[in-house]
Formats: C-alpha cells, sequence, structure tokens
C-alpha cells in the first residue's frame, strides 16, 4: 500500500514539473515573439494550416473510424453476452464525444488564425 502512495506523489511531482516546464516554454515564446514581421505570420499560419488539413484532419478520421470498427467487433463478439455488449456499445459515445472534440478543435484553430491574423497575413495592431 506504501508503494502505491509512493507511486502516486512521485506522478504528482511530475506532472506539477511538466505544467511549469509547459508554462515555461510558452511564456518563453511569447516573450522571444516581438518584432515578428508579415512574412512570418503568414509562413507560420500557412504551415499551421497545412499541419492541420494534411495530418489532424485525416488522422482524427483515420482513429475515429478505427474506434467505430473495434467497437462494432467487440458487440459482435459479445452478442452473448448483455453486460460486456452494454459497455460496447458505451464506448460508442466516447468515440462521437472523441469527434465532437477533434471537430470543435479544428474549429476553434481555424478561427483563432482568422481573428489574430485579421485573414490578412499580419498580425493585428502592427
Amino acid at each position: 500500500m506504501k508503494l502505491s502512495k509512493r507511486k502516486k506523489q512521485i506522478i504528482t511531482k511530475l506532472s506539477t514539473l511538466g505544467t511549469m516546464l509547459t508554462l515555461f516554454v510558452i511564456k518563453s515564446n511569447v516573450a522571444l515573439a516581438t518584432g515578428i514581421g508579415t512574412a512570418e505570420v503568414q509562413t507560420a499560419t500557412d504551415n499551421i494550416k497545412r499541419v492541420i488539413t494534411s495530418i489532424a484532419m485525416p488522422l482524427g478520421g483515420v482513429l475515429i473510424f478505427a474506434s467505430i470498427v473495434v467497437a462494432a467487433i467487440k458487440m459482435i463478439a459479445n452478442a452473448n453476452n448483455p453486460q460486456k455488449r452494454a459497455e460496447s456499445i458505451g464506448s460508442l459515445a466516447w468515440i462521437c464525444g472523441g469527434g465532437v472534440v477533434l471537430g470543435a478543435s479544428l474549429i476553434i484553430a481555424g478561427i483563432i488564425i482568422n481573428v489574430a491574423t485579421n485573414n490578412t497575413g499580419s498580425l493585428l495592431g502592427s
């Protein structure tokens, strides 16, 4: 039992350290972001759009499709066991939730890019 408590303490400390380092990196990037020109902003937004359209959307679609196939196979395999079949059906709700989160994140990323650049390639206020 002490080992389990110790593991929880280590995990808590590591997650706190990871959060702190992430915030430090984000803050460093904000501090170093002064003096960015229009060309750099246009290049960055084009790169973000390219990554979203070429990686995030197809990868998300493939993962959702694969999850649905796995859930369907589990439902077929557990056709005679109502408890396990119900668990498999419940996983479909999580898959739908993941699809909604993926779609919302893509929409929000697009909105942020358009608001930040005013769809002109230059940062607002520059």
